[in-house]
């Protein structure tokens, strides 16, 4: 096959690509103009369409040909999306979540959230105003987080929200502000959440800072919930008191 054969076959599937080949760059027209805007790893978003970006490695004569083409998935986009949010609450799922959590390499501040006397409202009021309440919460996260941060169900009425940034303090201020404006929209439930926040790093796993923000949601839990507490170490031994 000819590099000239090889455009001609990747615009015919409605492909835009980039191709490199003997140190070269050959692009079609639309290529860049098409992947400007990344909405998550390898989707790009252009016109109201949504393009997934493959790579493949051919032999043409005895050189290798790097090829980089997007592919429209528009008509499956919204299937693929659905898997990836927890239908109740639009937050990501816990397999979306998990995958997101260990692909992370840059520092992040980590939140876990769990509503406070869950069980009671469901026992008082039904299984369907707690659902209706996991939605509420929902919603009020989505609309108080930026696009780059990221926030999951992670089990139950459990929620993990992690902040693209290292500013504990601040992440902490919005937290609390989301409980506020979640007891305010309770109306007379009078319902809050306790939270454990940590920072992630390159000092440590993903697993630890999961681990210490369950320490530190433990110890808001004992100690008069409806609050939020930035992980230390004197919490390990606090929370067990």
């Amino acid at each position: 096959m000819s590099l000239d054969i090889l455009k001609e076959l990747l615009l015919s599937f409605n492909w835009e690509y980039r191709i490199t080949y003997e140190d070269k760059v050959y692009c079609s027209p639309k290529y860049f103009e098409l992947s400007k805007k990344n909405i998550s790893e390898n989707v790009f978003k252009y016109k109201n369409k949504y393009y997934i970006r493959k790579e493949k490695i051919i032999k043409i004569g005895k050189s290798n040909c790097k090829i980089e083409y997007l592919e429209d998935i528009t008509n499956n986009f919204g299937k693929i999306l659905a898997l990836k949010k927890d239908k109740l609450t639009g937050l990501a799922t816990r397999e979306n979540l998990e995958d997101y959590i260990y692909k992370l390499k840059r520092i992040s501040t980590f939140v876990l959230c769990d509503l406070d006397d869950f069980k009671k409202v469901n026992d008082n009021y039904g299984h369907p105003v707690g659902d209706q309440i996991l939605k509420m919460l929902g919603s009020i996260i989505i609309s108080n987080i930026r696009k780059k941060d990221f926030a999951g169900r992670y089990g139950g009425e459990e929620f993990l929200i992690i902040f693209d940034t290292n500013d504990v303090e601040m992440v902490k201020k919005r937290i609390d502000k989301i409980n506020r404006i979640f007891n305010l929209k309770s109306k007379n439930l009078n319902l809050s959440f306790s939270a454990g926040i940590s920072i992630y790093d390159k000092n440590k796993t993903i697993a630890q800072t999961i681990k210490e923000v369950d320490i530190a949601l433990y110890y808001v839990k004992q100690h008069g919930k409806n609050n939020s507490i930035i992980y230390n170490k004197k919490l390990e031994k606090k929370g067990i008191d």
